[in-house]
This record gives structure tokens, sequence and C-alpha cells, in this order.
């Protein structure tokens, strides 16, 4: 709904968004209509802000959006062939902290890889089904959007502004990371701190029966956990 209102606002108010924020580039454009014995109608106006407007902003937009919905398919693929089975496997303990710290741990590394809003997703889904307690599941489901995102913002695809300037040229990959490294590590681990002296010594937990996918249940968590 959001992204319909805002399409049908930059229909109506585009051309005073092109006359005041690019009229050098809009006069030179009529300009070389008029040499040309063009007539500048609202045909050429359409066409100014195909060529000079719409392609290279929405383009790039449209760039980021297309990585995403393809990372999220991927990752829905592999969650449906039980790819991530694994990871309920990590999460069987009943100590609050460890537990806390295995889902922070593991939504770090993902997000840092995939994205945040996919990783996010996909480990609420798990944390969910493992634990019961909705008070439990709130401190938890902090620290997996904490996690995602301190994850995400530490390397250039695993958030979108990361993507738009990586995309731009704006910063390299290693640099990038580089810069962010003790931010986000600080802006993860504080929090932590302070969430898990919010939980009780054990945590409820709940499992469900994984179900048998082949010969590849006889490779270990860290060898699975390096294969994904």
């Amino acid at each position: 709904f959001a992204g319909t209102v805002g399409w049908v606002l930059y229909i109506c108010f585009g051309m005073d968004f092109v006359t005041s924020e690019h009229s050098s580039d809009y006069s030179r454009y009529l300009n070389l209509g008029m040499w040309n014995e063009i007539e500048s109608t609202s045909t050429t106006v359409k066409y100014f802000i195909a060529r000079n407007i719409f392609l290279p902003y929405v383009g790039r937009a449209a760039e980021i959006v297309l990585f995403l919905l393809a990372t999220m398919t991927i990752v829905e693929i592999l969650n449906n062939n039980g790819c991530f089975d694994f990871i309920r496997q990590l999460l069987r303990t009943r100590s609050a902290k460890k537990m806390l710290w295995i889902l922070a741990a593991v939504t770090f590394v993902i997000s840092a890889n995939l994205d945040n809003l996919t990783t996010t997703v996909m480990m609420l889904t798990m944390m969910h089904g493992v634990i019961p307690n909705r008070r439990q599941r709130m401190v938890y489901g902090g620290a997996i959007l904490l996690s995602a995102n301190c994850g995400g913002a530490l390397t250039v695809i695993g958030n979108p502004e990361g993507l738009v300037m990586w995309n731009m040229g704006a910063v390299t990959a290693t640099h990038y990371f580089l810069s962010l490294l003790l931010p986000c590590l600080a802006a993860w681990l504080i929090p932590l701190l302070m969430m898990q002296r919010m939980l009780p010594e054990r945590v409820e937990t709940e499992w469900i029966a994984m179900p048998y996918r082949g010969d590849d249940t006889r490779l270990n968590v860290w060898q699975r956990l390096l294969m994904l």
C-alpha cells in the first residue's frame, strides 16, 4: 500500500521534481528539441523522465529489490528441503543464556552472508518452534532482530544500504567491512550482555522429531555449517 501511494505521489508531482531538481538538464533538453524542430509537448517531458530520471533511479532500486527477492527465494527453497535443520540441533539446551548466545551468534553469521530481512524471518520461525513461552520469545526475538541487523550491517550484501553504496561504487567490500567491524560488534555485544540478565537460569523448550532426509544426516553440525 505504501509503495502504491508513493508511486501515485511521484506521478502527480513528477513534473515539479524535474523542473526544480534538474532545471538545467531540462532546459538543455528542451533547447535541443527546439533546435531539431521538435515541439516541447508532454511527450518530450515523458521521454526526458524515462531516459534521465526513471532508468537511473528506479533501475538501481530494481536491482536491489531483485537481489533481495532472489536471496529470499533461495533461502526458502533451502529451508523447505531441510538445509537449516542443523540449526535446531544447535539449540538443544536448557540453559537460557547459552540459548541466547547460540541464537545470536548463528543469526549474526548468517545475516552477514545473506541479508538481514531473510535471516530475521528464518531465525524467528525456528525460534518460535522451539520456545513456547511468550515472554521468552520476546526476549529471544529481540536478540535475533539485533543480531540480524548488526550482522547485516557488517557486509555490503547484508543490508540494502550497503548494497546501494557498493552498487554505486562508493565503497569496496573490504573497506566497508573493516570500517564497521568494531561498531557492529559493540552494538551487538553490549545489548546482549544486558539481555541475558533478563533471562532465568532455565528456558522452556519443546522439540519436534526431525524427519529423515537421507544420507546427508550423517554429516555433523559443523560440516553442514561449512557447506552452507
